[in-house]
């Protein structure tokens, strides 16, 4: 077996590093169920006594998943432990896609890290909601889709049922089909098989109870989703307030705007996406990947304008190939970093304003970005050459 070079080991001993203070942070915290949790356990109870009920509200992919984990723990909140345990190796699962998708570990690391400082898509766990477990299956079809597995149908199935957003992902999937002189059907498959497991999930749904449920929301169907063309004007507009602010305004209701809409990323890695995706010559090599990660931003965010109104939660798969172009940049402009670093914080700011109080949030809630700015620090230190040589790039000796 060929041994890892130095440089992979201290890129994995890092991630290591980030799961294990997410660990931490997360175990430091009071999980209180709320709302969607109730709809989520009750499924998952049921399944867990042999019966498939897809008439209790809620998109039930990633509660498949979590029915081993309550056979073993019987636990009341098994549904909010495992979206915990998702969190947790959410760091783990980004790197992966990061690493493979680039063929680089750099890419991989820093997609970890901005990964793991975005507590709304990890520390949401605590209260029930499902977005742990799907980020970790978006990421783990990106992995297999990078590495041509055979296996990956199977995450990106199930992140389908778990968020239908994840249909995104299709011209990632169909890019990284290799290429074949078998028939077209047969080439792709692994996209067949993937798009099997949403539809006999619907046929199975529509069969039990006549309509496909849109996720917890009982007073909407797969009719009644859709939004007129007014509020997809609007929505369209207001997506353009999101991704370029820290402030979701919540338009369809202002009183309800609050901390909980406060921008899940930062816009610097929105506007650096969007740079490269603009100008994709200056940071790709390859033509078709910025044109697949296109693709999958335009058909995540267009899915949530079509919509009632515009979620960061609903809008995160088609952000998440937004950072993902940003790398490069990133990359090719590192002065970029400390400024997206110290911009990421704010979300820990935010998710401690909203919820600190109901999850007994403590001073270990702030570890992971304190790790993350000492990792950062001690980079810089190790490496005073480097910098220099960065910073006379950037403006002259």
């Amino acid at each position: 077996m060929r041994s890892l070079s130095r440089e992979t080991l201290l890129a994995f001993w890092y991630v290591i590093l980030l799961v294990a203070v997410t660990a931490v942070s997360m175990l430091s915290a009071t999980p209180f169920p709320q709302d969607d949790h109730f709809f989520y356990q009750q499924f998952i109870e049921t399944l867990a006594g042999g019966k498939l009920d897809l008439s209790i509200p809620g998109f039930h992919g990633m509660n498949i998943l979590a029915v081993p984990w309550y056979l073993v723990t019987k636990s009341p909140i098994a549904q909010i432990q495992f979206q915990m345990l998702s969190g947790v190796l959410l760091p783990f699962f980004a790197f992966l896609a990061g690493w493979k998708l680039f063929r680089s570990l750099w890419h991989g690391v820093v997609l970890a890290t901005i990964i793991a400082l975005m507590p709304f898509h990890s520390f949401s766990s605590l209260r029930g909601w499902m977005v742990a477990t799907y980020n970790c299956l978006v990421f783990l079809t990106i992995y297999g889709a990078a590495i041509r597995a055979r296996w990956t149908w199977i995450p990106w199935g199930f992140s389908i049922i778990s968020l239908p957003f994840s249909v995104a992902l299709l011209p990632l999937m169909l890019y990284f089909t290799p290429p074949s002189d078998k028939p077209v059907w047969w080439r792709y498959r692994i996209v067949g098989y993937g798009l099997l497991i949403p539809i006999i999930y619907v046929l199975i749904q529509y069969a039990q109870i006549g309509q496909v449920n849109v996720g917890v929301h009982k007073e909407m169907n797969h009719s009644s989703v859709w939004s007129g063309p007014e509020r997809i004007v609007l929505n369209a507009a207001h997506t353009l307030q999101i991704v370029f602010s820290v402030h979701n305004y919540y338009y369809v209701e202002p009183a309800k705007t609050g901390h909980g809409n406060m921008m899940h990323t930062t816009p610097i890695l929105v506007f650096l996406g969007l740079f490269a995706l603009l100008s994709p010559k200056k940071f790709f090599r390859d033509r078709g990947l910025p044109l697949v990660l296109l693709l999958g931003a335009c058909t995540g965010i267009g899915l949530n304008i079509m919509l009632d109104h515009m979620d960061d939660f609903y809008m995160q798969t088609g952000l998440y190939f937004v950072i993902f172009a940003a790398l490069p940049v990133l990359k090719k402009y590192p002065l970029w970093i400390p400024f997206t670093l110290a911009t990421l914080h704010f979300q820990w700011l935010y998710f401690y304003l909203q919820h600190g109080a109901v999850f007994q949030l403590g001073p270990l809630f702030f570890l992971v970005p304190a790790v993350a700015d000492i990792a950062f620090l001690l980079w810089c230190l190790l490496h005073i050459p480097d910098v220099r040589r960065i910073l006379r790039e950037a403006y002259g000796k």
